[in-house]
């Protein structure tokens, strides 16, 4: 599932009037290049969360032939990142659920993470990367197994050296249990800490370079710059 409901207001009059899902990184948009990411891990079917300029992106994906069959869900208002989750909960298959933020450009495959998490006891996998300050970002605090200890949410008390939250889970089915349908709610700092104050585990997976969040015009010029350059490819599994 690709979480694209998100309003783009740190984007200012490009995220007003352009769903984040649909803004141009190096000539395509970034939904194109999520689609091609996830068929070239052997995805077949994707289910989108929309709300912001919903319309938008159903127009896009009956005009353009996806690589992978497309659902789109409409939320009212919205949700969170569990709330969307949760309120596409029918449309989804059944099984461990492979979830990605929409707004974040990811450069290497994680066919390895799903392995690991169906080989492991855990409710939950997220993937992160290392990151040299922590502002504006989620803190993931790890053991050395990689096991998941605490999460810190953005405007935490944290900063320097850390591991990030990069946006991409895979979920046992029944971490949505505890999601209100219909309710607000967000992985980070609702689900997660509550799976771990519950004994639950939840295992980390490191990504051998950072995803890059292109919901800021900062990041927006950093991935169309690296896209550009060749030097980060979404979709290009193996490269």
């Amino acid at each position: 599932m690709i979480l694209a409901a998100g309003l783009g207001t740190r984007l200012g009059a490009l995220g007003a009037a352009t769903p984040k899902i649909l803004i141009d990184v190096g000539g395509r948009p970034l939904l194109a290049r999520h689609l091609d990411y996830l068929a070239a891990m052997g995805v077949d079917r994707v289910v989108i969360n929309l709300h912001h300029h919903a319309d938008q992106v159903e127009a896009y994906i009956t005009s353009h032939n996806a690589p992978v069959e497309v659902t789109c869900v409409r939320e009212v208002s919205l949700l969170g990142t569990a709330g969307g989750v949760r309120n596409a909960l029918d449309e989804l298959t059944p099984g461990p659920l492979l979830v990605i933020y929409g707004d974040v450009l990811f450069p290497d495959p994680v066919d390895v993470m799903l392995e690991q998490h169906r080989s492991t006891d855990a409710a939950a996998t997220i993937a992160v990367h290392g990151a040299a300050s922590t502002t504006g970002k989620g803190v993931v605090e790890v053991a050395g197994s990689g096991r998941v200890l605490r999460f810190v949410e953005k405007g935490g008390k944290t900063d320097g050296p850390a591991l990030i939250n990069s946006g991409i889970y895979v979920l046992n089915e029944s971490v949505l249990d505890g999601v209100a349908g219909g309710g607000f709610s967000d992985f980070g700092s609702d689900i997660f800490p509550a799976l771990l104050a519950e004994g639950k585990i939840i295992w980390s997976y490191r990504l051998p370079r950072p995803v890059i969040d292109i919901g800021t015009p900062e990041g927006l010029a950093l991935a169309r710059e690296v896209v550009l350059a060749g030097a980060q490819e979404v979709g290009e599994v193996g490269r």
